[in-house]
């Protein structure tokens, strides 16, 4: 979590003003990567430790982006905070002075309801753009539930430089950019990789996310469907002679009472075992803690990623033929407001790859922003 002090002027006065005025709602806005959440989190800290404390909730819609504001926040506030899924909160009667909610596009229609039950102030962020759950609440819907609120813009996106930017933004055209937004500057560009075959598009893929990670700096590599991500873990596996085969990503379950921490348990169990750098992140399952004392890879879907973000991101396997909606029936703008997620989580270096044909949305993306990504040696 970046520290108090060096957040931007704009993110700091939000955190203020959002404080001085506790008993309005307020609605957070920004870009991907403008701080959103970095500003809920302190407001939460802030509200948290107070005296006296206000009895506040946090709830957002990833179990993963739940561990990542759990990880930020003083054990003091922790204490004293409910931090929550928006589903797992709809079994808790408890009530609120206040709730602050992050990625609030993606609740649920017959979720609201409950949530909107807690308390009777809102503290949230939530960007539209950002929106890729056929289940999620409309923008009337999210507006009837928040409003009225005291609308805060963050214009300064710190995550993203340029070229990232202009990749993403490149495939989702419709991605609203409010006047005065800035941009990081620097030299670096994605990477595009073309494979003679799918196992070596996931093998190179595979050593560069182990070469450039460092521990406490995960490299991310994001497949659409879990079904990839077995195929991905099972080329992994032959390629550093793992024994066996890998528990599946696909048929991992929650446990029987219903939790989410059992998920991806065997897979994980057999990546550790094997010394493996890689372990499966998101839907309870995984443990970002980990990556605080070793160099490791997350795997997961686009899905999961959702609200986080990483030094390096690896979009493999954007073939022509790949769907990247894991849910049947999906448009080609919720397409592209997948890719648009999964490569804004990019905080210095994007990769891209492909075997065969490449997807509609490399075609799409300007030859300019992209630079040809040859195999290093081995050197780990």
């Amino acid at each position: 979590m970046v520290p108090i002090n060096d957040l931007d002027a704009v993110q700091a006065l939000t955190i203020e003003k959002i404080i001085g005025n506790q008993d309005a709602n307020h609605w957070v806005k920004g870009f991907a990567g403008s701080g959103k959440t970095i500003v809920l989190t302190h407001v939460l800290e802030r509200l948290a430790t107070s005296k006296p404390p206000v009895k506040v909730c946090f709830a957002t819609f990833t179990h993963a982006l739940k561990d990542l504001v759990e990880s930020g926040l003083s054990e003091n506030a922790k204490s004293r905070t409910t931090i929550s899924t928006f589903d797992a909160l709809k079994f808790d009667r408890s009530k609120f002075d206040l709730v602050i909610a992050d990625e609030m596009q993606d609740i649920k229609r017959d979720t609201l309801p409950f949530l909107q039950s807690k308390a009777k102030v809102f503290i949230v962020a939530a960007d539209l753009d950002q929106s890729i759950y056929k289940f999620s609440v409309t923008p009337t819907e999210l507006n009837a539930a928040i409003k009225p609120a005291k609308e805060h813009q963050l214009r300064e996106i710190h995550r993203l430089n340029q070229n990232i930017f202009d990749i993403a933004t490149s495939v989702y055209t419709e991605a609203k950019i409010v006047r005065q937004t800035t941009v990081r500057q620097d030299e670096e560009q994605a990477r595009i990789y073309v494979a003679p075959s799918v196992r070596e598009e996931f093998v190179t893929m595979f050593e560069e996310a182990v070469r450039v990670s460092t521990k406490g700096n995960p490299s991310a590599i994001l497949l659409p469907t879990k079904k990839l991500m077995d195929q991905f873990l099972a080329t992994i596996a032959v390629s550093e002679s793992y024994s066996g085969t890998p528990p599946s990503v696909k048929e991992s379950t929650r446990g029987d009472d219903g939790s989410f921490g059992v998920q991806f348990q065997e897979i994980n169990a057999y990546l550790k075992k094997h010394k493996s750098p890689v372990q499966v992140f998101g839907g309870g399952g995984g443990d970002l803690y980990e990556t605080d004392k070793r160099k490791m890879i997350l795997l997961m879907t686009y899905h999961s990623a959702k609200g986080l973000d990483f030094p390096f991101v690896f979009l493999p396997h954007l073939t022509r033929t790949t769907g990247l909606n894991a849910f049947k029936g999906g448009s080609d703008l919720e397409e592209r407001r997948l890719f648009f997620v999964a490569a804004t989580r990019a905080r210095e270096r994007l990769y891209l790859s492909y075997h065969g044909s490449p997807h509609r949305f490399i075609d799409e993306i300007p030859e300019e922003l992209l630079k040809g990504f040859r195999k290093p040696k081995r050197n780990y």
